[in-house]
C-alpha cells in the first residue's frame, strides 16, 4: 500500500519530513518517506486553505498513485469537550463556506449534486486507526478562515453540529470522495474554544511535536 499524506503547514510536516529533500511539483513540496513500514508520499502546498489542500490530494492520487490519503494537522476547538492538545479522528467534514442557498434553496454546506451536507471519511480506515488510538470521533467545520472568536466558534458548533474547525479537510475529503480514494483525517487541538489565536501562537508548534510517532503508528496499521 502507498499512503499519501497532505500537510498544510511546514510546522506540521517538519517532524515527519525532517532530513528529507523534496521535489517540487506544481509549486508543492513532495517528500518520499517510509513510515510504519509503508511507502508514504507527503505533499506540502505552498499556501494553506481548501484549494491548495484539494490540489495536494489530487496530485497524490493522480500522479503518485496513492491508495489512501491521510490528512494530519492542527485545528481549533468549537466545543468544551475537546481541549488544547487533544487528538481527534474526523468522521465527517462540513464545508461551512459552501453556500448556494440563495439560488438553489439547499442548506449551507450542501453539495447538492452529491446529496451530501457532510463529506465522510473512510469507516474502515477509522476502525483500523481507532484500534490503536482511542481518540474521539468528531465532525469538522472546514473553510478558508482562521476562526479565533469564541462566539463565532459557538455558532459553527450550533449550526453544523461540529466539534472542531480548520482550513483543509473539506478540500481533502472532496477530492478523495470524487476519486473514490479512502481518506483518514487526524487532528490535534491547538486552540481551545475560548482562547483562539493567542493560544494557537503558543501551542501550534508543541501540538505538532508528536506527529512523527502518530503517523508511524497509524501508517503501520493501514
Amino acid at each position: 500500500m502507498k499512503i499519501g499524506m497532505v500537510m498544510a503547514m511546514a510546522k506540521e510536516a517538519e517532524p515527519i519530513v525532517r532530513g528529507l529533500v523534496p521535489e517540487v511539483d506544481g509549486g508543492m513540496n513532495v517528500y518520499h518517506a517510509v513510515l510504519g513500514g509503508k511507502d508514504v508520499v507527503v505533499c506540502l502546498p505552498p499556501v494553506v486553505g481548501e484549494i491548495a489542500a484539494a490540489m495536494a490530494a489530487q496530485l497524490l492520487i493522480c500522479k503518485y498513485g496513492v491508495d489512501v490519503v491521510v490528512n494530519l494537522g492542527v485545528v481549533g476547538a468549537l466545543v468544551d469537550s475537546v481541549a488544547s492538545l487533544d487528538y481527534v479522528f474526523v468522521r465527517d467534514v462540513v464545508h461551512y463556506e459552501m453556500d448556494v442557498s440563495a439560488v438553489d434553496n439547499v442548506p449551507v454546506g450542501m453539495y447538492e449534486p452529491l446529496g451530501l451536507l457532510a463529506l465522510p471519511t473512510d469507516s474502515a480506515l477509522l476502525d483500523k486507526a481507532r484500534a490503536i488510538y482511542d481518540f474521539p470521533l468528531v465532525r469538522c467545520a472546514s473553510g478558508n478562515k482562521f476562526v479565533a472568536d469564541a462566539q463565532e466558534k459557538r455558532q459553527l458548533a450550533t449550526r453544523f453540529g461540529a466539534d472542531i474547525c480548520e482550513m483543509e479537510a473539506a478540500g481533502v475529503a472532496l477530492a478523495c470522495h470524487l476519486y473514490h480514494v479512502p481518506c483518514l483525517i487526524v487532528k490535534r487541538i491547538a486552540d481551545s474554544l475560548n482562547d483562539g489565536a493567542r493560544e494557537y501562537r503558543h501551542a501550534a508548534v508543541a501540538a505538532c511535536k508528536n506527529f512523527r510517532d502518530i503517523a508511524e503508528q497509524i501508517c503501520a496499521v493501514l
